[in-house]
């Protein structure tokens, strides 16, 4: 619990929000960190604050990198129905796999470390394509910047999801937990929270406002204006996913973390001994609940099932639109999420369209016969067609 900081210290962490200078804000950070207490109640808020400072202190040193004409670090455009980080440790296999499943012209080395920039490659799966990118390896350390950490995690932080790569051949469990150790210590969550918080200050209005369709858990609204008003947070709006209590508000303030969905690809099941570790692995992972996907480069066991498992774990369906006039719909689906409304969909297509929405006809299995005449909060499955009047 962080709720017991003394005002010196919520004062100063006002002054980190309000700056605009990074070397300033770096400065005034040290400074909230010299007046927090230290115990136990406050190590995740302290590690936070130290995570945030490394991400900005790399930030600033990209900056100078590209003034000097130099590179800033890994950026990566997205492509595709989706972002996929591959990352795992150096000789699990990262290059084999995207060379295996895409169309990237990548060189498989046995030399340690041998990729050092990010390689891309596109993986077909149905009619769409997801992006493959092999970061470089993860090494212990890398939350801290050993090994170009930072602008490997950072590629991470910014995928739609993340393959974790590891080696049968070795010890998967402990390459498993390095990965995991790292993401986690740069506020990157692969098991889903069950409770998501993002506080929007506002500059301008009065008031703190709760939305999202979240529920407070051993709190009430009051209680939230209340802890927010003595970060002087007079008016923000607050979005809630999920079940959320008082902590994870004020956590939010201190914290960038975020959840990726991810799955474990087990490399080199042609090698001795690869399905005792294939089951320890599984084991280990009994209470994560990520899905375990056992494949092998050399012999091609199990690269036919990644781009279901990538489609699964990134809980997305393909919706395809047709014109009140045409037979056929087009060939080319929009790609959302599960969930998603006939209204969402007018939106995405078009703001006329939304705007002068009446109702809409879908085909598939979101309804209970072709063409049902279907109104804007229908939810869609994978596969509907959909027609918008």
């Amino acid at each position: 619990m962080v709720t017991n900081l003394p005002a010196e210290a919520k004062n100063k962490w006002a002054q980190v929000a309000a700056c605009h200078s990074t070397p300033e804000k770096i400065k005034l950070m040290r400074e909230f960190i010299s007046l927090v207490p230290k115990h136990k109640g406050t190590a995740k808020l302290l590690a936070n604050v130290r995570r945030r400072i490394a991400v900005l202190e790399d930030e600033l040193e990209k900056s100078k990198a590209r003034k000097k004409g130099g590179r800033g670090g890994f950026s990566v455009p997205k492509e595709g129905a989706g972002q996929i980080i591959i990352l795992g440790p150096t000789k699990v296999g990262r290059s084999s796999l995207l060379a295996s499943v895409t169309n990237a012209k990548v060189e498989v080395s046995p030399i340690p470390f041998a990729t050092r920039n990010p390689a891309i490659g596109m993986l077909p799966f149905k009619d769409v394509q997801f992006q493959l990118v092999e970061a470089p390896a993860l090494v212990e350390g890398a939350a801290e910047g050993k090994m170009n950490g930072t602008q490997i995690l950072g590629l991470a932080r910014n995928a739609d999801g993340l393959i974790l790569m590891v080696d049968l051949l070795a010890d998967p469990v402990s390459q498993y937990r390095m990965m995991r150790s790292e993401l986690e210590k740069s506020g990157i969550m692969i098991e889903k929270p069950t409770g998501e918080v993002e506080v929007i200050r506002r500059s301008i209005g009065v008031g703190v406002q709760i939305i999202g369709g979240g529920v407070l858990v051993d709190c009430t609204s009051e209680d939230v204006r209340r802890t927010l008003e003595s970060y002087r947070i007079n008016s923000a709006i607050v979005r809630i996913k999920g079940k959320v209590c008082l902590d994870d508000i004020e956590d939010s303030l201190f914290s960038s973390t975020i959840y990726k969905p991810a799955l474990i690809v087990a490399n080199k099941m042609d090698a001795p001994a690869a399905e005792e570790n294939l089951q320890r692995l599984k084991t280990a992972l009994e209470d994560a609940e990520l899905p375990v996907v056992a494949i092998s480069c050399h012999t091609k066991q199990g690269l036919d099932v990644l781009g279901e498992h990538i489609f699964e774990m990134l809980n997305i369906i393909r919706v395809y639109t047709k014109e009140p006039d045409e037979k056929e719909p087009s060939p080319k689906p929009i790609v959302v999420k599960k969930g998603t409304t006939v209204l969402e969909i007018a939106k995405e297509l078009h703001s006329s369209l939304y705007k002068s929405f009446q109702y809409g006809r879908v085909w598939g299995a979101s309804v209970k016969y072709a063409g049902q005449k279907v109104g804007s909060s229908h939810l869609l499955k994978d596969g509907d067609v959909l027609e918008i009047h």
